[in-house]
């Protein structure tokens, strides 16, 4: 597959039918949606200290969690298995950016300047 097709699922650059919505749509508009979509945010999840020290310390044990494990968790943490999962998915992400390193894929594609 020739490298575009990759990078076209992961651009950071809108649609053409996102943009032509937009410029269709007057500013009270645009404005009414962008505070529907707000509110219809779940707030975010405060995590006491003793449930950060209990995740940061099964992440340390081991990167990824079976089914079971994050279900035991979630009971013990008094969470949703969501946010533990999610929190662990931010925490490798966290860790792979932090570390700089590329992947092949991720390499061709910024030579090619397909991929920032």
């Amino acid at each position: 597959w020739p490298a575009w097709v990759y990078c076209t699922r992961y651009s950071d650059r809108p649609s053409s039918a996102t943009t032509t919505t937009n410029n269709n749509m007057t500013n009270q508009q645009q404005q009414q949606q962008q505070q529907q979509q707000q509110d219809e945010k779940r707030p975010r999840t405060a995590f006491t200290g003793d449930q950060l020290a209990r995740l940061k310390r099964e992440f340390n044990e081991n990167k990824y969690l079976t089914e079971e494990r994050r279900t035991c968790l979630a009971k013990e943490l008094s969470l949703n298995e969501s946010q533990i999962k999610i929190w662990f998915q931010n925490k490798r992400a966290k860790m792979k950016k932090a570390s700089g390193v590329k992947n092949q894929l991720a390499l061709q594609l910024m030579a090619q300047g397909l991929y920032n």
